[in-house]
């Protein structure tokens, strides 16, 4: 038996709401990492930053492919400023400051997905 275009359409939107929640889910769990990274960058660990960047990466172009604007936007947000630093130096204050406040936003913005 052949399906509709419909019942394909509607079987495709299952599986993209599906992937959705597995992505929310796995980047509440990836923003833990992403704080012990930033406190390890904190404490003098300039390798964390690496670590920062990826994930931020990744976030932020899942996010995008599944539509979830502000998360990418806020993960973008993050890789620019760990781009921005120089390799393997430690960010000067500012720049960690920008760091927490950009980790903090994300961490509203999965907040309020899990939410909804």
């Amino acid at each position: 038996m052949s399906l509709t275009r419909e019942e394909r359409e509607a079987a495709a939107r299952a599986r993209l709401a599906g992937l959705a929640a597995k992505f929310i889910e796995r980047t509440a769990g990836e923003l833990a990492a992403l704080r012990e990274a930033l406190a390890r960058l904190s404490a003098g660990d300039a390798h964390a930053l690496a670590e920062i960047r990826h994930l931020a990466h990744r976030m932020s172009g899942t996010g995008a492919t599944l539509g979830f604007d502000t998360l990418s936007d806020c993960g973008s947000r993050i890789e620019q400023i760990a781009d921005a630093q120089a390799p393997a130096e430690m960010p000067d204050a500012a720049a960690m400051l920008l760091l927490g406040t950009a980790v903090d936003a994300l961490d509203v913005e999965i907040g309020r997905l899990q939410k909804s």
